[in-house]
């Protein structure tokens, strides 16, 4: 299991993560099930993992296994789009009984290959920007959930680096994050009374500031280019149109001194009001203008 998303709330335990173990996530403000963005994804998996993808699958369950042949272009879009499209005898019972709903494409679906080292999840929503009780929701993302030291034969912070990096490029996400699970729960979730993500509205603030962190055209915008430019971290760099940030240490020391000045820095460059705390939930914050 990894980090809950948008408008999780449950009653659950938290995760136990090793020191090994990253996530990242990178979050969009379009539709990815239009034109050629999960073509590209497609393509961008298959040069990051290669052996990884060759039994590449989305997996519903055990007894659920759908595989998705890489080699041949447009299979991925297509699995996507019918797994998260699909609605179970619940839902179908409902529309019987009551009427049809809301009938967008909505969902998200998990894709696992050869080995266990890694998982990507991708959601999509052809309603791009929606609400969710208070909070405004992003629902079109891609995450990943890297749990062995290496991939694709590559130290997995290596891998996951590099990786971040061309995704941001290649896909301009609008906002997007990589770290240690633990930061992302320690900053975001709240376990009591039940867990929930209460970082994720991004109608008020960004969820934080982690390991690595990309600020695409909406952030670049909103901070201003010359402010992100000059933001003081371990290494800045124009990525497509935003800007990728790294603090430098190691992510697994999300939660030491010298981390949290790294991460202080940042924050108070950009503007504290611009990102969740949790110890001031309820302060004034500016974020994007949606269009909601």
């Amino acid at each position: 299991m990894g980090k809950p998303s948008d408008g999780w709330c449950f009653d659950a335990v938290k995760p136990k993560f090793r020191d090994a173990d990253l996530d990242a996530e990178v979050v969009f403000d379009r539709y990815l099930g239009a034109a050629d963005d999960l073509n590209l994804v497609q393509e961008l998996l298959r040069e990051a993992a290669p052996t990884w993808c060759v039994q590449l699958r989305v997996w519903r369950s055990p007894r659920d296994q759908r595989p998705v042949d890489v080699a041949e272009p447009g299979s991925l879009r297509t699995a996507v789009l019918e797994a998260a499209g699909e609605r179970g005898p619940t839902y179908r019972a409902l529309v019987e009984r009551y009427g049809p709903g809301d009938e967008r494409l909505c969902g998200s679906i998990e894709l696992r290959g050869v080995g266990s080292e890694l998982i990507v999840v991708i959601a999509v929503d052809e309603r791009v920007v929606s609400r969710l009780g208070e909070k405004t929701a992003l629902g079109n993302h891609l995450a990943f959930q890297v749990r062995r030291s290496k991939v694709a034969d590559r130290s997995g912070t290596k891998w996951m680096e590099e990786v971040f990096e061309a995704f941001c490029d290649r896909l301009s996400p609008v906002w997007g994050e990589a770290g240690h699970p633990d930061e992302y729960w320690a900053k975001v979730m709240s376990e009591r009374p039940s867990i929930a993500a209460v970082g994720r509205d991004f109608g008020r603030f960004l969820p934080g500031v982690f390991w690595l962190n990309f600020f695409g055209r909406r952030y670049r915008e909103l901070f201003g280019e010359d402010r992100l430019r000059s933001t003081p971290a371990s290494w800045v760099g124009v990525v497509d149109d935003g800007v990728l940030v790294g603090l430098g240490l190691e992510p697994s020391r999300w939660d030491t001194p010298e981390y949290a000045g790294a991460e202080q820095r940042v924050r108070d460059h950009l503007g504290p009001e611009a990102f969740f705390s949790k110890t001031q939930p309820d302060r004034l914050t500016i974020a994007p203008a949606w269009g909601l």
